[in-house]
């Protein structure tokens, strides 16, 4: 939950706002009390999809569906208006954790209350289907947990069965890792989309992972369509329904009335998994305290004036004034009334002020250690090691501060086997808040595994191994993609500046295993703009003369190697040149060494760390480096010195809880560091480098990679 912003309107069709709750493509969330008193949870579309002719029909008709929904498993629209300047939509807000938050903070379910979970949910997928709608985003985002059961919400881009005209064939909507395979294909859904759906829920709860892995979107959908999910861990007694679920065909799958028999009755008894009862009660009974908003700003975000007639310093029916709810609508709250009360928490489930605590007295701050682990006799660990530094020690001289920080590291050695040990060191020590993971894709995902036994949060900088796609990330978090995504710099150099007739992938098969998912995402879901895409595949340690020579045919054809060997790079430019080929050549991050460096002139080359040398966006940075470091930043400093202020300032929002809600914090809202901006899907997690940037373009010129752009600053940036 934030604050309102000066931009946000005070009250939409006569609910006071009181905070912001979330935010996404289609607008903003408003934690709102009524005209009757009663808080919600307020959704504000933005105006540029209000413009759109077409749209207040769909939105009407949807919310309609949407209103045909009382069960007791559902949250209900209660309120709605598709014709105000904004449409705005408001629902019944449920003070409880989404279940992807529970699983994120207390690990996985066990069996028996697997069971009643998917009793629930069954039954809620029966109330949906029998109202006409699919559902089509049933994620654990969008369960929330309450002490009598779970409750299926964010109908927002739900269907009527068979209602094709509100969205055409062809369109993704959903999200990726818990949409079925006819989704990710743009193709008409019906209720067995949902079971898809409700079977990913089932497994992730059961393991803490993503079914179909973690990783950019695209990589994600093609798993989903193409390959089986991963089941491994899910209990034996619920494992063959879950796979029958996970049908890629949907009249495979059971319906919702043989998953109601096969799971039976819900019994809100001893329903939920140890530790959560607690927290919801105790989130539950938080007094609300949230003051009546000032008079808001016109224009900005959505929304200016307040739909419904209501602008910036109306207030509607229900209002107490000046000093918020009033003091009966606290002792409400407080008693644990509002179980009762309304609105889909979109992933905010507990209710507190975001304002900016006095600091306590240096005697009463406590101290949480990052933890740094990677190899020391690595450059880049080193570069890091000062980034890091660098950012404990501007966040420790900060007066307002509420904690300090201390930067413990760990040698991994450069294996899989000192990773763990690191690890294992950096949690025996005290005060642990975070592990900063700085080492290679042959230790991290060691360093994952044994951090992720001990729930303690790990934040992953450098490596991008596709092993950490499906590595159980319950309590890690990639803060860049892995190269399953592919290299989104040299993509977008080639699509907005190149923009060549031909693309040709030239495939290196010595590290398929690695590679082959980024051919595939680049191939089947058309990342290369290029009118003709050819793939070219080289066998392990053969030759690159008869690639070289095909692909000279056409001089000026684009060239992505796909690839990791420096050596193999070099070779295959040898080759290009050799045969006469003079168009643009790319590559990705790995290759950047030996004598590709020496000898691949003009190639340019994606990577995720940035030049704080010559990027001018660093330079207050790289200012503050050379005066604590005495030299300028390398290569993962600016990265490293991010992943500190990031986790400080999730610890700085967990507030009294501390480390054990940091993951949490940092998934809840986007956050702005000095290379890239950080947000993640709360279903998948996902690190998406296409819309939060963290790419760096590099041109091999003079034996060494030179800084040209942002990936987001290529061909113009998005804009």
């Amino acid at each position: 939950m934030e604050r309102l912003r000066p931009a946000d309107p005070s009250a939409v069709g006569g609910h006071r706002l009181a905070a912001r709750l979330g935010s996404g493509g289609m607008g903003v969330v408003y934690l709102a009390r009524s005209p009757l008193g009663v808080w919600c949870a307020l959704k504000v579309i933005r105006a540029e999809h209000a413009d759109d002719p077409g749209f207040r029909a769909r939105f009407r008709r949807e919310a309609e569906l949407a209103a045909r929904l009382g069960g007791r498993w559902t949250v209900p629209v209660v309120a709605a208006d598709a014709d105000a300047a904004s449409p705005w939509l408001a629902t019944a807000y449920v003070p409880g954790p989404s279940l992807a938050d529970a699983i994120a903070r207390h690990g996985v379910w066990p069996e028996e209350q697997l069971r009643l979970l998917a009793a629930a949910l069954a039954q809620a997928l029966d109330e949906v289907h029998t109202a006409g709608l699919v559902h089509r985003d049933v994620k654990p985002a969008n369960v929330l947990l309450t002490a009598d059961g779970p409750r299926l919400i964010d109908f927002g881009i739900a269907r009527a069965v068979g209602a094709t005209a509100l969205t055409a064939d062809g369109s993704v909507v959903g999200s990726p890792g818990y949409l079925s395979p006819e989704q990710a294909r743009g193709r008409t859904v019906g209720p067995a989309s949902d079971v898809f759906s409700l079977g990913c829920v089932l497994a992730h709860a059961a393991t803490g992972r993503a079914v179909f892995g973690t990783g950019g979107a695209a990589a994600v959908l093609y798993r989903t369509v193409h390959e089986p999910p991963d089941l491994d861990g899910v209990p034996p007694g619920l494992a063959p329904i879950v796979r029958r679920c996970l049908e890629k065909e949907p009249e495979r799958r059971p319906g919702v009335a043989e998953l109601r028999a096969f799971f039976g009755e819900f019994t809100a008894d001893g329903w939920l998994p140890e530790g959560l009862p607690a927290l919801i009660a105790a989130q539950a009974t938080r007094v609300v305290d949230l003051p009546v908003p000032e008079p808001t700003v016109v224009g900005g975000e959505p929304g200016g004036p307040g739909p419904g007639g209501t602008g910036p310093g109306d207030t509607g029916p229900g209002d107490t004034g000046p000093g918020g709810p009033s003091l009966t609508r606290r002792r409400l709250l407080a008693t644990g009334s509002v179980l009762g009360l309304t609105a889909a928490g979109a992933g905010a489930w507990w209710l507190r002020s975001r304002g900016a605590p006095a600091p306590p007295p240096p005697g009463n701050r406590p101290t949480y250690v990052v933890g740094l682990l990677g190899r020391r006799a690595d450059g880049a660990f080193t570069a890091q090691e000062h980034g890091a530094r660098l950012a404990v020690d501007e966040h420790n001289h900060d007066p307002a501060r509420t904690f300090d920080l201390v930067l413990r590291t760990a040698d991994d050695g450069g294996t899989a086997e000192g990773s763990t040990r690191g690890a294992a060191g950096l949690v025996a020590g005290r005060n642990l808040a975070v592990v900063i993971c700085a080492g290679t894709n042959a230790t991290v995902p060691a360093a994952v595994t044994a951090l992720t036994r001990t729930r303690t949060t790990a934040l992953v900088t450098r490596a991008d191994t596709s092993l950490l796609d499906s590595a159980n990330l319950t309590t890690a978090l990639l803060l860049r993609p892995t190269r399953t995504a592919g290299p989104p710099a040299v993509l977008r150099h080639l699509n907005r500046e190149v923009k060549p007739e031909r693309a040709v992938v030239v495939h290196d098969l010595s590290d398929a295993a690695e590679t082959s998912a980024f051919v595939r995402v680049v191939t089947v879901f058309g990342k290369l703009d290029a009118p003709a895409v050819v793939v070219e595949e080289v066998a392990a340690n053969a030759g690159f003369t008869a690639v070289a020579r095909r692909i000279a045919e056409r001089p000026k054809d684009a060239v992505l190697f796909a690839g990791l060997r420096p050596e193999r790079a070099a070779s295959l430019d040898r080759a290009l040149r050799e045969a006469g080929h003079r168009g643009a050549r790319v590559a990705d991050e790995p290759v950047l060494g030996g004598r590709f460096l020496a000898e691949a002139e003009g190639w340019m080359v994606g990577t995720a760390y940035a030049d704080a040398g010559a990027d001018p966006r660093l330079r207050t940075f790289a200012a503050a480096h050379r005066e604590l470091h005495g030299d300028s930043p390398a290569p993962w400093a600016a990265e490293a010195y991010d992943a500190v202020r990031f986790a400080a300032h999730g610890l700085a929002e967990a507030g009294a809880d501390g480390p054990s809600a940091l993951r949490s914090e940092l998934l809840r809202a986007p956050w702005q560091g000095i290379t890239r901006r950080f947000s993640y899907d709360p279903g998948g997690q996902f690190y998406d480098a296409d819309r939060d940037g963290g790419a760096f373009l590099y041109r091999i010129s003079g034996g060494a990679a030179h800084f040209v752009a942002r990936a987001d600053d290529i061909g113009g940036g998005d804009g």
